[in-house]
C-alpha cells in the first residue's frame, strides 16, 4: 500500500470513528440487528413551522393590483378619460389631466374611488369602474431541478405547492438515478420575502403520507427544488476501493460490498461488521452466510451505515469501530498493520530477487557451455 492510499484510508478511518464515540460509550451494542425505527419525514417543531408558514397566507377575498396587470379604467360618459392601462413597476398608471395614480395593493373598488377622486376636481358625476384584462402580479417563481423552471402565473386564487411544481412541469430526475429514486431524496424550499423559508420533502406529500406538506403559496414566493441530497454509506477496511458511497433506493449489504469492489485478499469475509450509529448497532456478519442466506440476511442499508471488513493478518484484532477512539489506538493499530502488511511485501520481493538469480546464472552457465562446443 502506497503512503497516499495509507494515509487516505486513515483519514477516512479517524473521521468516521468520530462520529462514532456514542458506540464507545453508555450501553451495550446490542447483538442482534433490529428492524429500523420508523422516521417520519417532518420532526413536530418542522410541522409547528409550517403551520405558522402557512398561516401567513391570507384568503384572498378581492383581488389586489400590482405591477404588470393590465386594467381598463371606465369613466361612464367620457370616452376620453377611459382606456387601457399597464400598471407599471411603481405601481402607478397615468390618468389624463389629473397625472399618476398609484394603485398597486388596492383592489378594484378602491383602485376606481381613487381614480374617482383624483378627477372629481375637474369633472362632476363620475362614475368609474375598473377592470382586470389580465392578471399578472400574482406570480411565483419555481426555480431548480424542474422540467420547466420560470415564473408561474395565477389569477384570484393562489397554488397549492403540488400545483405549482406540476405546472412547472414536475420534477427532473437525477443523473444516474430512477425517477423513484430520485424523488425520495428531494427536497423544496419556499422563500417568502427576505426572512422566511421552509424546506419540505417531497416524497411524503406524493404518497400521501402528510398533506400538511401541500402548503398554500402567496404572491411573490420563490419555490426551489433542490439537487439531490446526497445520503451516504461507508464501507472500510480491507476492501478494493474504501471510502463513501451514495446511497440508493434499497441499497443492500451485498450491494454495498460489490461497489467497493469486494473484499481483498488480505480481507476476514466472515467477520464483517455493520454498524449503525443512530441505533447503537454493531452487527457481526459473514459474508458467505449472507451470500448463501442460510443465517444472516441481506440487510437494506440506511443512511450513516457503516460497513467494516477486518484485516486477516492479526486473528485476534478487532476493528470494530466503536473500538477506533481516541486516536491513538488508531495510529497503534494501523502501525502494527503496515509493519506487518511491509514485511512480508519485503520477502516477497527477497524472494523474487533470488529467483531473478537465480535464471541469471542458469542463462550464464548455459550460454557458457554453448560458446565451450562452438
Amino acid at each position: 500500500m502506497g503512503i497516499y492510499q495509507f494515509f487516505t484510508r486513515l483519514l477516512c478511518i479517524v473521521c468516521i470513528s468520530s462520529l462514532l464515540i456514542s458506540c464507545a460509550s453508555g450501553d451495550a451494542i446490542p447483538e442482534q440487528l433490529t428492524t429500523p425505527k420508523a422516521r417520519t419525514s417532518t420532526p413536530l417543531s418542522s410541522m409547528e413551522l409550517l403551520r405558522a408558514f402557512e398561516a401567513d397566507v391570507e384568503e384572498m377575498m378581492n383581488y389586489t393590483l400590482g405591477a404588470g396587470d393590465e386594467i381598463t379604467v371606465d369613466v361612464w360618459g367620457y370616452d376620453k378619460l377611459s382606456g387601457k392601462h399597464i400598471i407599471g413597476p411603481d405601481g402607478k398608471i397615468t390618468v389624463p389631466l389629473s397625472g399618476t395614480v398609484h394603485l398597486a395593493q388596492l383592489d378594484r373598488d378602491n383602485a376606481a374611488q381613487l381614480i374617482h377622486d383624483k378627477l372629481k376636481d375637474y369633472y362632476n358625476n363620475l362614475s368609474v369602474t375598473v377592470r382586470v384584462d389580465n392578471y399578472a402580479s400574482n406570480r411565483i417563481l419555481v426555480l431548480g431541478r424542474i422540467e420547466k423552471p420560470g415564473e408561474l402565473k395565477f389569477g384570484m386564487s393562489a397554488p397549492n405547492l403540488l400545483e405549482a411544481i406540476a405546472l412547472a412541469g414536475g420534477v427532473s430526475t437525477s443523473d444516474g438515478l430512477t425517477a423513484s429514486e430520485s424523488l425520495k431524496m428531494t427536497r423544496c424550499a419556499i422563500f417568502r420575502g427576505k426572512d422566511k423559508v421552509v424546506w419540505v420533502e417531497i416524497a411524503p406529500l406524493l404518497r400521501g403520507e402528510n398533506l400538511a406538506l401541500n402548503l398554500k403559496l402567496k404572491r411573490n414566493d420563490v419555490v426551489y427544488v433542490s439537487e439531490i441530497e446526497e445520503k451516504l454509506v461507508y464501507v472500510l477496511g480491507e476492501v478494493r476501493t474504501p471510502g463513501a458511497l451514495r446511497l440508493t433506493s434499497r441499497m443492500s449489504f451485498l450491494e454495498a460490498i460489490a461497489k467497493a469492489g469486494g473484499p481483498t485478499i488480505d480481507a476476514a469475509p466472515n467477520r464483517i461488521q455493520l454498524i449503525r450509529p443512530d441505533e447503537e448497532i454493531n452487527q457481526s456478519l459473514a459474508l458467505d452466510d449472507v451470500i448463501s442466506a442460510t443465517q444472516a440476511p441481506n440487510y437494506q442499508l440506511e443512511e450513516g451505515d457503516i460497513i467494516y471488513v477486518p484485516t486477516n493478518t492479526i486473528a485476534k484484532l478487532n476493528y470494530a469501530i466503536r473500538f477506533l477512539t481516541p486516536f491513538s489506538s488508531v495510529l497503534g493499530i494501523y502501525a502494527n498493520v503496515e509493519s506487518i502488511r511491509a514485511d512480508s511485501e519485503r520477502r516477497k520481493l527477497e524472494q523474487e530477487r533470488d529467483e531473478l538469480q537465480d535464471q541469471i546464472e542458469a542463462f550464464e552457465e548455459e550460454k557458457a557451455a554453448n560458446t565451450g562446443l562452438e
